[in-house]
């Protein structure tokens, strides 16, 4: 079996495990069992082993959401001439909801990482925000939140400035909202909280 088959048979039977059974459950024996590699291939192309493995399927995972997010609407088509930034915002926020709540057992296992190994984490995220699946989502939201506020140059510098503080905290509470539907109110109750924690970074 070439590398990059039994890069890709790894990935797809991990994927397929964890949502079966869940990422506690996930063993990297059996991983390697059902995709018909050896233990050694799968640490191969994975030295950590499940963390590695997650890492990736997020990647891949990530990069699908975008190419979604891109096919339904591109970024000239959001930013409709005189939409206000507030609406094409609330707009991203719920088409994000929408379109990451399938993936909400790989985002639950993100989570498991950071609770079991806090001293790694920041290790994991530094590779997971590394990839290019990652990447590619920050750079069409931030030039989707950019172009928004193009006509309204305070904001546009205040935003650049703060994008990436925004980013984070935003995500974090839509990360939680999206693994646990509800857990701020409904989703439009939840759209009105990240927007309000906006702006009010953007005063600060």
């Amino acid at each position: 079996m070439r590398k990059s088959k039994a890069r890709q048979s790894i990935v797809e039977t991990a994927q397929e495990l964890i949502e079966k059974k869940g990422y506690f459950e996930l063993n990297v024996n059996e991983v390697a069992y059902v995709a018909k590699v050896s233990v050694g291939t799968l640490y191969y192309h994975f030295p950590k082993g499940k963390v590695d493995i997650l890492a990736e399927i997020m990647s891949r995972r990530t990069e699908g959401f975008v190419e979604e997010f891109q096919r339904q609407s591109s970024v000239d088509e959001i930013i409709e001439k005189g939409r206000s930034l507030d609406d094409v915002l609330r707009w991203i926020f719920k088409k994000v909801i929408e379109l990451r709540r399938p993936d909400r057992h790989f985002l639950s296992a993100i989570q498991s990482e950071m609770f079991a190994n806090p001293d790694e984490y920041l290790e994991f995220v530094k590779k997971y925000q590394n990839t290019d699946g990652l990447q590619q989502a920050m750079g069409v939201l931030s030039d989707v939140m950019l172009k928004a506020s193009e006509s309204r140059a305070a904001t546009l510098g205040k935003l650049a400035h703060k994008q990436e503080v925004i980013q984070r905290l935003v995500g974090l509470l839509m990360t939680y909202q999206i693994i646990f539907p509800g857990y701020f109110g409904d989703d439009d109750e939840f759209v009105n909280l990240a927007l309000g924690i906006f702006f009010e970074i953007l005063k600060s």
